[in-house]
């Protein structure tokens, strides 16, 4: 496409940029001048008007206007595009030979060369649209936005790259067409509505509006003009979609928020902010939001005294971990409540903020306390059931022996180890009680050597694993340190485990041993190759009287969890039925 004399005049920086075309015309080299020295080179009386309409443009907001330089039979029209910038083009030539002009001097001091307009160019301006003859359609088609020029008679005369590629139209197949052609007034009436309106009241007019064809949702921006209608479309179907995906992110959050019985909070790092509370905060603690937003210290005034200091000390630990803190409420009207405060840090854009859940547990701990209670009443009506039971069998006995040693003195010789026995058997229940009994707040902690412990306690069932042909098995493993623990305990522990474990195997089995002192811990392996529990038998181990043993009464492994436990340590069974039994217990250093 042929282009027409134009040049940008730039009012900010007082320069002139000037096209090929326009530099034939004025017979000059350079392809920017300063505005001064640009003005030099125009008649004398068009220099002035030409001053008049570009004020004009700048400040009473005028999109375009047009001179005529009659000493070049000539009309320019000046379109004010954006920031300072006029466009200046050769809009008509009047007659045949334009007059001389004033001659100037150039930069360099030379003079200037005339360059009136030959009729070959008078005939392309004639025959060339207006769009084709604005020089400024590489500007208009690095715009981000789509341009179209529309004429009166409701021609398309112009569209940039943009636009064609919004509209999926290219400027050669519609260049001259009508605008209701190419697009149907029914379905784009709204459209047409506003062109309308723009074009008649000769007024600014913004809408937005949905190319049903495109599929895109757009906004769209018309400046009338003398030659007709600008249009500026944009595409902003995505930010339209992010925006009603944000819309309904925050409905979906406010329906959480506002239904949930719990307090969700955000907060700055140092707590001197709180940016959101969820309306239950006023029926929780008792105090409105707005006072809470405003001064964060006021959430304090409410929590019980002997509480503040370790409130302020599990949130400084939220700065930098998930933590959680429990306390108690005092609300000024109403009764004291229990809460639980969650909270960690999160990043966002480089600031740090600290979120969090405040949960009323009133009610959870009131109920925790009553499940514990339960099972407290219900494991001493179990065990009373079972003591009763244990103790009645060797009593019964021992009273059927004493009334026959009573009427056959004779006899009673004959029946005293029988009665001592079950008398021992009476002894061993009780002690097992005792044990469960002894507060862990009566340990008395000393640094003992695991490696003589394991050995006394080897030496000490050997003579029973002997009797049953059992072979005990001891491997220790760096166990030249020392353990802060209860000496009483540990032995207990470990005698209550080989034990079991002797008693679990048949004559001739092999209960082995294995003690590992780590750096953090103390671990006592034991492991027999008796004939193993089943999935469910070893989902009972710990319960009161449950035992796989002919005359046992499932104390001992009440009384070693019971052990372990005093000692912050942990217990752990692993067996499978025909491969026998490994115990796992683990103490703190």
């Amino acid at each position: 496409m042929n282009a027409t004399p134009a040049c940008l005049l730039d009012l900010r920086n007082q320069t002139v940029s000037i096209n090929q075309e326009m530099q034939g015309f004025l017979r000059i080299d350079q392809t920017e001048l300063p505005l001064s020295k640009w003005m030099l080179l125009l008649p004398q009386s068009a220099q002035q008007r030409l001053q008049q309409l570009m004020h004009r443009l700048m400040t009473e907001g005028l999109k375009e206007k047009a001179v005529h330089i009659s000493e070049w039979n000539m009309q320019c029209q000046l379109i004010h595009l954006t920031n300072g910038q006029i466009a200046l083009t050769v809009k008509n030539v009047i007659g045949e030979e334009p007059v001389q002009r004033q001659q100037t001097e150039t930069e360099s001091g030379q003079p200037l060369k005339e360059s009136p307009f030959k009729q070959s160019s008078m005939s392309y301006l004639k025959e060339k649209s207006f769009s084709e003859r604005v020089d400024v359609q590489n500007l208009l088609n690095r715009f981000p936005v789509g341009v179209a020029i529309i004429s009166h008679e409701w021609d398309i005369m112009y569209a940039n790259e943009k636009m064609e590629e919004l509209t999926g139209l290219t400027f050669k197949e519609s260049h001259r067409s009508k605008l209701w052609d190419l697009y149907s007034i029914e379905e784009y009436y709204d459209f047409f509505q506003h062109y309308l309106r723009a074009m008649e009241k000769q007024e600014s007019v913004e809408f937005e509006g949905f190319l049903s064809d495109r599929q895109i949702t757009v906004e769209v921006t018309v400046h009338p003009s003398e030659s007709g209608l600008l249009i500026f479309l944009q595409d902003v179907s995505s930010h339209k979609q992010q925006l009603q995906a944000l819309k309904e992110s925050e409905e979906r959050f406010a329906i959480l928020a506002n239904n949930m019985k719990d307090v969700f909070w955000i907060s700055d790092e140092n707590f001197s902010q709180i940016h959101y509370l969820s309306p239950a905060f006023q029926s929780l603690f008792g105090m409105s939001r707005r006072e809470a937003l405003s001064d964060p210290e006021s959430v304090l005034k409410v929590v019980h005294p002997e509480d503040v200091k370790r409130v302020k000390a599990g949130l400084a630990l939220m700065r930098s971990k998930k933590h959680q803190v429990e306390y108690r409420l005092k609300p000024p009207n109403g009764d004291e409540k229990c809460m639980l405060t969650k909270g960690f840090p999160v990043q966002n854009h480089g600031t740090t903020y600290v979120i969090g859940i405040h949960e009323d547990v009133t009610e959870k701990n009131e109920m925790a306390r009553l499940k514990e209670k339960s099972q407290q009443l219900s494991t001493i009506t179990q065990m009373s059931a079972g003591i009763a039971h244990e103790i009645k069998n060797p009593l019964t006995a021992i009273k059927g022996f004493l009334q026959i040693g009573a009427a056959n003195p004779e006899l009673r010789d004959h029946y005293q180890n029988i009665i001592l026995d079950e008398v021992n058997r009476i002894e061993a229940i009780v002690q097992d009680f005792m044990m469960l009994s002894k507060p862990k707040a009566s340990l008395q902690k000393e640094e003992v050597e695991p490696g003589s412990v394991v050995n006394y306690v080897t030496r000490l069932l050997q003579p029973e694993a002997d009797e049953k042909n059992v072979q005990l098995i001891y491997n220790p493993k760096s166990l030249n340190d020392t353990i802060n623990t209860e000496p009483k305990r540990l032995n207990q522990i470990l005698i209550n485990l080989v034990k079991n474990g002797i008693d679990a195997v048949e004559h001739g089995g092999i209960v082995s041993i294995v003690a590992e002192l780590s750096s953090q811990e103390l671990t006592l392996s034991v492991s027999d190759n008796g004939p193993g529990l089943s999935a469910q038998e070893l989902s009972k181990i710990g319960e009161p009287f449950f035992t796989t043993k002919e005359k046992g009464t499932g104390l001992g492994v009440m009384v070693t969890k019971k052990i372990v436990g005093d000692l912050s340590g942990t217990i752990s069974y692993k067996s499978k039925k025909g491969e026998g039994t490994k115990v796992t217990v683990r103490l703190p250093r």
